[in-house]
């Protein structure tokens, strides 16, 4: 207000002192008839008085624009301030697993705001937790409508949508989508390895499991590779894909399972013995591959065969006893007693297995106190080779695919003797 009055009274002395200098009348014509004279000072004064007024006025209008816009700007923030409120409340009965309140206040959210990105997501969210996969599609699609492109959390929540409603081509468009904003999290490729399996894309699920394991570190790389290599597993044996099944024991030859389904697949007799070589080359303690070698080359007469392949590996792992084991067992059941006993008293452990094997072998060759000290060592307890989980330490007599105590996949070894905690 002072500048308003200060911004007058200047021209206005200024012109009455010009207007005093200057005392003469001004004559106006208003028709050719009339005229008026006025004094120079009163127009003077008069213009600057009307200017003033002017300025008045508009001084007072920008006034009450700017309380008007001050209003609004009130109002807004507390519409904001409420609708924020509202977000945090239905965020914080969705940490509670309250559904039906969670929903409550995102209604309320959303009357107030019908393009609410964070309440459309939210709202999305609450729907799948109850169920509704349809839904909670519509409410993450009308999100992305509004949304800017690339937002994060609304694409992984599309995500989730699609691989519940099954589509799983709009699910791999979206994380592509996720990827290409930056450097996607180890968490989004393996949720485009699961899609890949789902598309039947071997290749393309290869190539992402490759990426996975370069991202993981290097204390935890064995057990990601295996953990991988069992959901490749399960997804290519239920396809059928044998091609796929021979290209995971190629990647991971330690991979048992892989080698087992394909024992069972294959038709051709010397793709298997070579494939089983293999497997045994790679595993010497997984036994089910070992003992369906020997059902396949004793099948084929070929007991010689087998023989030179276990005294191969017998000098590759010198330590690990169920070889020589194994080819013991092979003599006595080819009736070749002293080799059998040759090859057993190399084996240093002493466990029931052991013991009832060189037992039966001392009892053929006619050592009958020999063989009733080993069998009276070995009697009462589990003479059986026994398979044990390395996740649980539980044991069984027979592989299986899966540890039927912890139900992890690939974890069952040969243990001679027993132990554990019994199956």
């Amino acid at each position: 207000m002072f500048r308003a009055l200060l911004a007058a009274l200047i021209p206005t002395a200024v012109f009455l002192y010009v207007a005093i200098l200057n005392p003469q009348n001004v004559t106006f014509k208003l028709t050719k008839t009339h005229s008026y004279s006025l004094p120079m000072a009163a127009i003077v004064v008069v213009l600057v008085m009307a200017g003033f007024a002017a300025g008045l006025v508009f001084m007072i209008g920008g006034g009450f624009r700017g309380l008007i816009r001050r209003t609004k700007e009130k109002k807004r923030w507390k519409r904001e301030e409420k609708k924020d409120s509202l977000f945090h409340t239905a965020m914080a009965w969705w940490d509670f697993r309250d559904w039906s309140k969670a929903r409550k206040a995102l209604d309320r959210l959303l009357s107030l705001d019908a393009r609410s990105l964070d309440g459309l997501v939210l709202m999305g969210m609450v729907a799948r937790e109850e169920g509704k996969s349809e839904e909670a599609l519509s409410w993450h699609r009308k999100a992305r409508r509004v949304a800017e492109k690339g937002d994060q959390w609304l694409l992984s929540q599309l995500y989730r949508d699609y691989v519940a409603t099954g589509d799983w081509e709009e699910a791999w468009e979206t994380l592509e989508s996720l990827v290409s904003k930056g450097k996607p999290s180890l968490r989004v490729l393996e949720g485009m390895m699961n899609i890949a399996l789902q598309l039947g894309q071997v290749d393309k699920a290869m190539s992402l499991q490759g990426k996975i394991l370069k991202m993981v570190p290097k204390g935890e790389k064995d057990e990601k590779a295996h953990a991988l290599s069992w959901r490749l597993y399960k997804a290519f044996k239920a396809q059928g894909d044998k091609d796929a099944l021979y290209k995971i024991v190629k990647r991971d030859p330690s991979f048992v399972p892989a080698y087992v389904a394909l024992s069972e697949a294959e038709e051709k007799q010397s793709k298997l013995v070579e494939l089983l070589k293999k497997g045994c080359e790679e595993n010497p303690t997984a036994l089910v591959l070992f003992d369906r070698l020997e059902e396949l080359l004793l099948g084929q007469e070929k007991p010689g065969d087998l023989i030179g392949f276990y005294r191969r590996l017998q000098s590759r792992y010198a330590r690990e006893p169920l070889i020589p084991f194994l080819l013991a067992r092979l003599h006595f059941s080819l009736g070749m007693y002293q080799d059998a006993r040759k090859v057993i008293s190399g084996v240093d452990v002493e466990e029931p297995p052991v013991r009832f094997l060189k037992g039966l072998i001392l009892e053929k060759l006619g050592e009958k106190e020999g063989a009733l000290e080993q069998l009276n060592n070995a009697l009462g307890r589990d003479i059986g080779l026994l398979y044990v989980c390395s996740k649980c330490g539980c044991t069984t007599r027979e592989w299986r695919e899966e540890c039927p105590v912890c139900g992890e996949g690939a974890t069952l070894v040969v243990e001679l003797g027993g132990g554990g905690h019994g199956v």
